[in-house]
């Protein structure tokens, strides 16, 4: 059976919240949040579908009695579909959540940049505006993420606010004490860690050294038991199932310096991990220059 949704009829992804019973929205706003950098979906064809720069509209349900049933929200995917964190890795919005069962069932999330509204684009405003055949209003309790087609979109746009900013790019760079990388500081050391544990498995009968804090362009120095052959393996985990990393120019340069030099890639590093190695040659000619960005307003 074909699937519903496709590159020709997408016009935009659309998330949903339960104010009522899974998600305190309502409590987050009254305390400063006006806008949704991440949201769970479901496991599906969908969810592998989204992609940066893909608009996502953010709909809150419910009987409207503790919010207006309706748009709350428009935005961009800016990031792939990531395994959901730890149990014990405190996010924000953690303490949002009414729903403890659902909160820890939550296996995926997309990263986005959605900015919320002062006041809904309500169901009723749709409906006076001829908009009555979205998914949403159709199937109340349809797949996370639902979707608003092309010609659909055609018509939100005419009642919606502008679309905030420019379509976003395909990765946030972040730069910390240890490098960059995607996504925040804390959830990349999280990622990292689970990575490092899988490529050491993955060696299964090499002795190593873990030397991720001597800067010497790559993370762990292996050597085989019998054969003695050397491996110096640099680790990137990724919590989606694309293969897209950063590399320093550290790394770059050991590269061309050590012959031993690998790029181990870890992908859904914190659910089901897949180690890929790649030579020295696959990861320079992948590898495209980046320019970064410093805050250095609080030095």
């Amino acid at each position: 059976m074909a699937n519903l949704i496709t590159e020709e009829n997408l016009g935009a992804w659309l998330l949903k919240c339960d104010p009522t019973s899974k998600f305190d929205l309502p409590a987050a706003i009254a305390d400063g949040v006006d806008t949704i950098t991440d949201w769970s979906v479901v496991p599906g064809y969908r969810s592998e579908m989204m992609t940066p720069g893909d608009k996502v509209v953010f709909w809150v349900s419910g009987n409207g009695r503790i919010m207006t049933r309706g748009i709350w929200g428009i935005g961009q995917v800016t990031d792939y579909v990531q395994d959901s964190v730890p149990e014990d890795f405190q996010m924000g919005d953690v303490n949002y959540w009414k729903d403890e069962a659902a909160r820890l069932a939550v296996e995926l999330s997309v990263p986005v940049d959605v900015e919320l509204f002062d006041e809904a684009v309500s169901a009723v405003d749709l409906q006076a505006a001829g908009i009555v055949n979205l998914e949403v209003q159709r199937l109340a309790q349809g797949s996370n993420p639902s979707w608003v087609s092309r010609e659909q979109l055609a018509a939100l746009e005419a009642i919606l606010p502008s679309w905030p900013g420019e379509p976003a790019k395909e990765e946030e760079i972040t730069v910390s004490k240890s490098g960059a990388g995607f996504g925040t500081a804390a959830q990349n050391a999280v990622v990292e860690a689970a990575a490092m544990a899988a490529v050491i498995e993955f060696y299964d009968g090499w002795r190593y050294k873990d030397v991720s804090k001597d800067k010497v362009g790559w993370d762990i120095s292996f050597t085989h038991r019998e054969t003695r052959e050397l491996a110096k393996v640099e680790v990137k985990g990724v919590s989606g199932s694309r293969p897209i990393v950063l590399l320093t120019a550290n790394e770059l340069k050991a590269a061309k310096e050590h012959p031993e030099w690998t790029l181990a890639v870890v992908t859904r590093a914190l659910s089901d991990p897949k180690v890929v190695e790649y030579s020295v040659a696959q990861a320079l000619d992948s590898a495209k220059p980046y320019v970064f960005k410093a805050d250095l307003s609080d030095l």
